[in-house]
C-alpha cells in the first residue's frame, strides 16, 4: 500500500483531485480510548482530517457540464457500435452479449438499460440454438453470467460440455486463463441446484490460486485481475469498485474498444466530481448540527465511512441524493448505537425505545445527556427525510422508515439486556435478532427510499414481509460482522457475538465455528441467487438494492472491519475512488 501511495505522488491528476491528496497522508492512527464509565471499552476514531481538506476543494458547475457534454457525444457511438445492428448471425449475437458484459463491468449499463434488456430478451428466446455448437469456455461463462445478472435463468447444464467421459472437467479447460477465470466468476451465480458449479468451484479455485502467486506466467494486468477475483468475485463486489478495477484491466487488453474505454473514463471522472461534492455536503451538514458540537470523544465523525456505504448501494450520478440520504441514515444508526451501547443504562435504552415506539419526543423526561442528544438527532434526521419525501409526493415512505427504525431499537435493547445480564441466547435466536439489530432491514429500506420515484409503496410492503432473500442476507450480515469483530468484542467484554454463542452452544473451537459460518454464508449466497431469479413481482432496481446490500456486507467485512478501521481497506478504497487519477 505504501509503495502504491508513493507512486501516486509522481503522477499528474486533475486540480480537484490533487487538492485531495494531502488528506490521505495526514490521517492520524487510531488511538485507544481510556475505559469509559460503562463496563465496556470502546476505541476512539479520530475526527476526520480528510474532511478538513476536502472542504477546501472547489468544484464549479462548469466542471460537471463539460464532462456531461463529452459523455453525451460518446453514448450514441457506443449504441451504434454495439446495439444498432440486427444481424441474426449467432456469432454476432454472442459478440453483442460479450460487449454487454464489458459495458456492465465498466459501470456503464445504466446508460443503455433498454438496449441491454431488449437484446437479452430476444437472445434468451433462442438460447438453445445460440449455444448448440459453442465450445469456448470463456464465451459460455460470460453468457451465463450476463443472462443470470439480468434475471434470465440460463441452465448450468451448459457446462456439461466441458466434462470428459469420466465425469470430470477436461484438463484442456484449464488451458484458457480467461476462460477458467470467467468460469470461476460464473460459479458465484450458482443456486441450490447448480451442483456442477459446486464442482467447478474447487477446480477453478485451485488453479487460480496457483496462478495468483506466479508473477511470471501472466501479464501484470491479468495477474491483478485474478487476484481481485480471488479476493472478492465480481458478482459479490459492489458496482463502483468493479467498475474502477475493470477499467484498469480492460484498458490493457489488446482488443479493447477505444470508444468504450473513453466513455468509461469520462463517466468515472463525472462520478468522482459527484462523490466529492456529496462528501462536502455531508461533512458540512454534520459539523453544522447542534447535536455534534459537544459530543464526547467516544462518538465518531464517520462522514466518509457513511458516504462509502451509500456509494456501495448506488452507483450512478443520478443517485446523488440517495447516497447523501443513506450517509445521514448510517450516521444516525451509528450515533444511536454508540449512545445505547456506551452511555445508556437499560432503563435509559428502554426509554429511548419507548419514545421511538410512540414517535413523540415528549416522552424524553427519563433521558439525560448523550442519550437525549441521540434521540433528538434521530428525530432531526427523520424530519429532514420527511421534508424531502413530501416534496417528492412520497410521504408513505416515512411511515415504513419509522417502522424499520423501531425494529432496530427493539432488537438493540434485547441484545443489551442479554449482554449485561450475562445471558446466553440460542444461536438461531441471536442470529434472527442480530440481523435486525445490525441494521440490515433498515439499511435496505433506506436504499430503496433513495431510488426516488422508482420505489413504490408495494416495494416497502414486500420488504416488511421479510422475503427469504432479505432474511438470509440479514443473517449473512450478522455472521460476517461477528467473525470480523470477534476478538475486539471479546476484549471489550461485549459477549453478544455469533461466534461466542455458537461455540458455547455446540462446544466447538473458534476455528471450527468459523468454518461452519463460512459454509452457512456459502449456502446463503446460493439461496439469494435463487430468490433473485424467482422474484418477479418486484422491479429490477429494487431487487438490485437487496443484492447491493449483500455486496456491501462483503466489502465491509472480508478482510478487516472497514467501517471501524480507517487505516485499513477503507483508506485503500477511498484512494481508489477519489484520488487515483484517470488519464483520458
Amino acid at each position: 500500500m505504501s509503495t502504491f501511495l508513493q507512486d501516486f505522488s509522481t503522477t499528474t491528476a486533475s486540480h480537484t483531485l490533487d487538492l485531495l491528496w494531502p488528506l490521505f497522508l495526514s490521517m492520524e492512527a487510531v488511538r485507544d480510548l481510556d475505559q469509559l464509565e460503562s463496563s465496556l471499552n470502546f476505541t476512539e476514531l479520530p475526527p476526520s482530517q480528510w474532511a478538513d481538506k476536502l472542504l477546501s476543494v472547489f468544484i464549479a458547475d462548469s466542471d460537471f457540464d463539460a464532462l456531461a457534454r463529452e459523455i453525451e457525444v460518446l453514448k450514441p457511438k457506443v449504441r451504434e457500435n454495439i446495439f444498432m445492428f440486427s444481424s441474426r448471425d449467432k456469432d454476432a449475437i454472442k459478440r453483442k452479449i460479450i460487449s454487454i458484459h464489458f459495458i456492465d463491468s465498466l459501470g456503464l449499463s445504466f446508460y443503455f438499460e433498454s438496449e441491454i434488456e431488449e437484446t437479452l430478451k430476444h437472445a434468451f428466446q433462442e438460447i438453445d440454438d445460440l449455444i448448440a455448437d459453442e465450445s469456448d469456455i470463456y464465451t459460455i461463462s460470460i453468457m451465463f453470467r450476463v443472462f443470470r445478472t439480468y434475471g434470465h435463468n440460463m441452465s448450468s447444464d451448459v457446462f456439461d460440455r466441458f466434462k470428459g467421459n469420466d465425469g470430470k472437467f477436461k484438463k484442456s479447460s484449464l488451458e484458457d486463463i480467461k476462460g477458467i477465470l470467467s468460469l470461476y466468476e460464473a460459479v458465484h451465480y450458482r443456486t441450490t441446484t447448480d451442483h456442477i458449479l459446486d464442482e467447478a468451484l474447487s477446480l477453478t479455485l485451485d488453479h487460480l490460486e496457483s496462478l495468483a502467486i506466479d508473477h511470471k506466467a501472466n501479464p501484470p494486468h491479468i495477474l491483478k485481475h485474478i487476484q481481485n477475483a480471488l479476493y472478492i468475485p465480481q458478482h459479490q463486489k459492489t458496482q463502483v469498485l468493479v467498475a474502477r478495477e475493470y477499467l484498469l484491466f480492460y484498458e490493457q487488453e489488446e482488443d479493447h474498444d477505444e470508444t468504450l474505454i473513453k466513455l468509461a473514463k469520462l463517466n468515472f471522472k463525472f462520478l468522482q466530481l459527484h462523490y466529492i461534492q456529496e462528501l462536502k455536503t455531508i461533512t458540512t451538514w454534520w459539523r453544522g448540527l447542534d447535536h455534534t458540537g459537544n459530543l464526547p470523544p467516544g462518538f465518531r465523525e464517520r462522514t466518509f465511512e457513511s458516504w462509502f456505504v451509500g456509494a456501495m448501494m448506488y452507483f450512478g450520478p443520478q443517485f446523488s441524493l440517495g447516497r447523501i440520504m443513506s450517509a445521514k441514515f448510517f450516521l444516525l444508526l451509528c450515533f444511536l448505537d454508540d449512545a445505547c451501547d456506551t452511555y445508556g443504562s437499560i432503563l435509559e435504552v428502554e426509554s429511548v425505545v419507548d419514545c421511538l415506539e410512540r414517535w413523540d419526543t415528549g416522552y424524553m423526561k427519563n433521558l439525560q445527556g448523550h442519550m437525549k442528544t441521540a434521540l433528538k438527532f434521530v428525530m432531526y434526521v427523520y424530519k429532514e427525510c420527511e421534508e424531502i419525501l413530501k416534496s417528492q409526493g412520497r410521504s408513505f415512505v416515512l411511515e415504513k422508515m419509522i417502522e424499520e427504525l423501531k425494529i432496530v431499537a427493539r432488537t438493540n435493547l434485547d441484545l443489551i439486556k442479554w449482554v449485561r445480564a450475562g445471558q446466553v441466547p440460542n444461536f438461531d435466536e441471536y442470529i434472527e435478532a442480530g440481523g435486525a439489530e445490525v441494521g440490515s432491514y433498515a439499511t435496505i429500506a433506506c436504499s430503496i427510499m433513495g431510488l426516488g420515484e422508482l420505489a413504490k409503496k408495494e416495494d416497502f410492503e414486500w420488504l416488511l414481509s421479510r422475503p427469504k432473500s432479505v432474511r438470509y442476507l440479514a443473517r449473512k450480515s450478522r455472521l460476517l460482522d461477528d467473525i470480523t469483530d470477534f476478538e475486539e468484542d471479546m476484549n471489550k467484554g461485549y459477549t453478544a457475538n455469533a461466534l461466542n454463542y455458537y461455540m458455547k452452544q455446540h462446544g466447538v473451537t473458534k476455528e471450527e465455528a468459523i468454518r461452519e459460518f463460512h459454509k452457512m454464508i456459502e449456502d446463503i449466497e446460493k439461496v439469494v441467487n435463487e430468490e433473485c431469479l424467482q422474484t418477479t413481482n418486484i422491479s429490477r432496481p429494487v431487487l438490485m438494492q437487496v443484492v447491493n446490500f449483500g455486496r456491501m456486507v462483503n466489502i465491509l467485512y472480508t478482510s478487516d472491519d472497514v467501517y471501524n478501521h480507517r487505516e485499513g481497506k477503507l483508506k485503500e478504497y477511498l484512494t481508489t475512488l477519489l484520488v487515483d487519477p484517470i488519464h483520458i
